[in-house]
């Protein structure tokens, strides 16, 4: 009877992620959209150590995305993405030796562009504000909290409540425009975005009703799960989402496709 219920109890979370559940953020035809009013972002945890450069410049060169955020990047990352950067004119860049390095290439300018340290010091989150082609305008936070681990070499938490997307949902509160929020989370969702962000019907997941699209472990094919996600406001539709193949790392590279309707 216990293992029945927790059944049960596990499916009520787990359901979410199917497609017999509603949607939360609606889907949007990319032929019903101007493309003025679209964004495509590829978000890919490259694991540091991982020296296979070129299955991710593959992978960029294959779905051309508009925005790349990019984790766990290094001195030696930054040398081989400069090979996009003819197209990505735009960049923000904080690479690091601990696993904690960020950058974020952009075909769009960026605007008012910071770098928030929201709950360790050697773990930085990207704020910018991106205006598309038809001039509608939104805020990307990118973000890689740190797992609930204690590490002696890495960045950790050790006795301390992660308090980062709650930082990043007042954030969100607080701004007049829409919002992505995008990363590897070092975390499930499972439909509890308003808890993660301390958020009520404002910040949604778009893998509800769509599917799990787990990004990690590549390297497991019997435990995976996904922990790089996207949030995102009410204004946004979602036109795809792919989980993309190995490129060498632990995590799957995911992208999606948006187009901003603000109301």
């Amino acid at each position: 009877m216990g293992l029945a219920v927790g059944i049960i109890i596990q499916g009520i979370y787990l359901i979410q992620y199917t497609t017999f559940i509603t949607k939360t953020v609606s889907t949007a035809k990319e032929q019903d959209s101007a493309t003025d009013d679209q964004i495509s972002v590829l978000l890919v945890n490259v694991k540091m150590k991982n020296r296979t450069a070129q299955l991710l410049l593959n992978t960029i060169e294959l779905k051309d995305p508009d925005l790349i955020i990019t984790m766990e990047i290094d001195d030696w990352w930054v040398n081989q993405l400069k090979a996009i950067e003819g197209e990505y004119k735009f960049t923000q860049k904080m690479p690091n030796n601990v696993a904690y390095g960020m950058c974020l290439y952009s075909k769009f300018p960026l605007e008012n562009s910071k770098v928030n340290y929201l709950q360790n010091k050697r773990v930085p989150s990207f704020e910018n504000t991106i205006q598309l082609e038809n001039g509608n305008r939104f805020i990307l936070h990118s973000i890689h909290p740190v797992p609930p681990t204690l590490f002696e070499d890495l960045p950790d938490n050790e006795g301390e409540k992660e308090v980062t997307l709650m930082k990043i949902g007042e954030k969100v509160k607080m701004s007049n425009l829409p919002a992505i929020v995008a990363g590897d989370i070092n975390d499930v969702s499972w439909g509890a975005t308003d808890e993660l962000t301390h958020t009520e019907n404002l910040l949604y997941d778009i893998r509800v009703g769509r599917g799990f699209f787990n990004s990690y472990n590549a390297n497991n094919l019997l435990m995976r799960w996904p922990l790089d996600h996207f949030l995102v406001t009410k204004e946004f539709r979602v036109i795809a989402l792919e989980r993309m193949p190995n490129i060498g790392s632990d995590h799957f590279p995911i992208y999606s496709k948006f187009s901003l309707s603000p109301e």
